[in-house]
């Protein structure tokens, strides 16, 4: 009998979810753009692309401006390599250029743009599926993959779980790319905690903070269309309380089927 892989028998499911979710959207993002316009603005095209303050508005990662975004990274990375030279380990700081090169590389592995990847890979989470071994080396630098190369194997777990903690795949140019920090752990997340504020590190943080989007979201219509809108998809046997509940929870199914291995 032949045997799918587990990351096959996830990407047939993710189709019938995608399919539902599109069904389910339309009418939310009908509502939202409405309510937008009403408003007297317009939908950002990511959260976080319009920042309070004019002069700091930028739409790159947390609708920062890639000048801050840079200094970011050079800071949590300088951190990095503070931490786990303390740990007893060698890290060389990645620079930002080698930074955005995986961070693209993540977001836009076929060169395409958001609705051409969707389109052809949903989420990415089982499509596009590597396993967390390749996901960790994911932004690391050539020298420091190198490094943990060179280790013996126990070494080189101990190496992986001081810079990552528990969950090797949440990289820092995983989760600044994912504009989620949640699962990053180790040497990376202290780092990150010295460098973002509370805010930006929160749960369900919406990178974009002016006044009329904070007027869109908390408008009943958008309220009762969140509320449709999960409605909808119970009806298609998924329950959400809203979009970004979705790729959180097939990556964690991801998990439950591989038990974080690769394919």
């Amino acid at each position: 009998m032949k045997v799918v892989p587990a990351h096959l028998e996830m990407k047939s499911a993710l189709g019938a979810l995608l399919r539902n979710r599109g069904r389910c959207l339309m009418a939310l993002v009908i509502i939202v753009g409405a309510v937008a316009a009403a408003c007297g603005g317009s939908a950002p095209d990511q959260a976080g692309s319009t920042p309070v303050n004019s002069s700091e508005r930028g739409d790159a990662e947390l609708g920062l401006t890639e000048e801050e975004v840079t200094r970011r990274v050079d800071a949590v990375e300088s951190l990095v390599a503070t931490c786990m030279t303390d740990a007893g380990f060698e890290y060389i700081p990645v620079d930002y250029a080698s930074a955005r090169a995986a961070m693209d590389s993540d977001s836009k592995p076929s060169g395409l743009n958001a609705d051409e990847f969707r389109t052809q890979f949903g989420y990415g989470i089982a499509t596009l599926f590597a396993g967390a071994g390749n996901q960790a080396s994911l932004g690391a630098g050539e020298e420091n993959i190198r490094i943990r190369e060179n280790l013996t194997a126990a070494d080189r777990v101990a190496y992986v779980y001081t810079l990552y903690g528990e969950n090797p795949s949440a990289t820092f140019v995983v989760a600044l790319d994912e504009e989620d920090f949640s699962n990053t752990g180790g040497c990376t997340r202290s780092a990150i905690e010295q460098v973002f504020s509370s805010d930006e590190l929160a749960a369900g943080f919406v990178n974009y903070d002016n006044a009329a989007a904070e007027r869109i979201d908390q408008d009943p219509r958008v309220v009762a269309a969140y509320v449709e809108w999960a409605d909808c998809m119970i009806e298609a046997g998924y329950t959400y309380a809203g979009p970004d509940e979705i790729g959180a929870d097939l990556a964690s199914r991801l998990d439950n089927i591989t038990g974080g291995g690769g394919p």
